[in-house]
């Protein structure tokens, strides 16, 4: 009976130290659960912030972006190796998008052609970091359309001078002065510096003796709302395919044809018809002829932009887009289609007569609007 009864306290002791085995691995199991859990919320949190971020970047109905807003000196590539230190760390990158222990970021960067609004997320625990997000992009899509400061007719940033009878169908302003006689039939809107001024961005640089520290004044003279962009010729100087040239003929271009000047550009006249031709000059360029558009008068393919001066030889026929960094001068009577961009005066000795046009063809007149999310990576 002894016997017996030492037996049965072995086996009891046996099963007590089995149950307590397999209590002490529920309990392992469930603290590995329990952390798995934890890592699979917190991975989850950061990635959540990093989709945050790239929401609070995009904005109501994408007004959180603009095209000049986006990095082109780094490659998507090389963001999507970045730690998180080194993602948050860089100096453009947004401010914290998030809350409490979630902090989200987001970067606007550029690839050529391609804008991506960047976002990252991490989960920060007393000042660790416990999980980071996988890099998430939002490629962004900018619907191009005319310039609107090349379709509102003729704009001068100093005076307009008009010698003899005109018609006008279009917006004239100049934050100057406008002398113009309009004859009966013109539809135009001429409005002058009195009216108010306005903003006109050149091609160039800006001319010696304009004192900008009048600028501060409470009654600015006209010239500081002019801005100055010289970076313009080298984006054109650099684009492939273009024609280095300072003496063309229009009809020896082609449709998409680039000419670049470094100096003066003289032009003799042909018909561009439905082409899309850019001229730049760095120096003045000499329009000697038409630049007919073979009566296509809704459609205006030629861009032209000077440095400095313009100048109008002859009664012709002109369709286009000036731009210029100093005046615009046209000698003897003419009829323009299209837009004029001065900056200091527009002048005709003679008569003129304007027609401003809606459908700009040429891309380079183009600038990107109406940001649309094509694409979440």
């Amino acid at each position: 009976m002894k016997q017996q009864r030492g037996a049965a306290l072995v086996v009891v002791l046996s099963m007590l130290t089995g149950s307590m085995m397999l209590g002490l691995s529920g309990i392992q199991s469930s603290l590995i659960d329990e952390r798995l859990a934890g890592n699979y919320k917190a991975a989850t949190e950061a990635q959540m912030g990093a989709e945050k971020a790239i929401s609070t970047g995009w904005g109501a109905s994408g007004s959180g972006v603009s095209a000049s807003d986006f990095d082109a000196t780094r490659s998507r590539s090389e963001v999507e190796t970045y730690s998180w230190t080194e993602f948050s760390g860089l100096s453009d990158i947004s401010t914290n998008a998030c809350s409490g222990n979630i902090v989200c970021h987001y970067y606007l960067l550029q690839e050529g052609s391609d804008f991506f609004i960047a976002g990252r997320g991490a989960v920060v625990s007393e000042g660790n970091v416990a999980a980071v997000s996988q890099p998430v992009f939002a490629r962004v899509e900018f619907t191009p359309g005319p310039n609107p400061l090349f379709t509102n007719g003729l704009l001068s940033a100093d005076y307009i001078w008009v010698t003899g009878q005109s018609t006008v169908h279009g917006n004239v302003h100049s934050n100057g002065t406008v002398d113009i006689s309009l004859r009966d039939g013109s539809e135009a809107s001429v409005t002058d510096g009195s009216d108010g001024m306005v903003e006109v961005p050149l091609p160039g640089t800006r001319p010696e003796g304009e004192d900008m520290s009048a600028c501060d004044d409470a009654s600015p003279p006209a010239y500081c709302y002019k801005s100055y962009d010289s970076s313009v010729f080298a984006e054109y100087q650099a684009r492939e395919g273009v024609i280095n040239d300072c003496s063309i003929d229009i009809d020896m271009l082609n449709d998409g044809d680039t000419v670049f000047c470094a100096g003066d550009l003289v032009v003799d006249g042909g018909s561009i018809e439905s082409q899309r031709v850019t001229l730049v000059a760095t120096g003045n360029i000499t329009m000697n002829g038409a630049t007919s558009s073979g009566g296509a008068e809704s459609e205006v393919g030629l861009f032209v932009i000077a440095g400095q001066d313009i100048e109008f030889n002859g009664s012709t026929d002109n369709y286009g887009v000036f731009w210029a960094g100093g005046y615009v001068r046209q000698n003897g009577n003419s009829s323009l289609y299209g837009a004029i961009v001065s900056g200091t005066y527009i002048r005709s000795n003679g008569g003129i007569d304007f027609i401003s046009l809606d459908n700009v063809t040429n891309p380079d007149t183009f600038v990107p609007a109406n940001p649309r999310i094509v694409a979440w990576q």
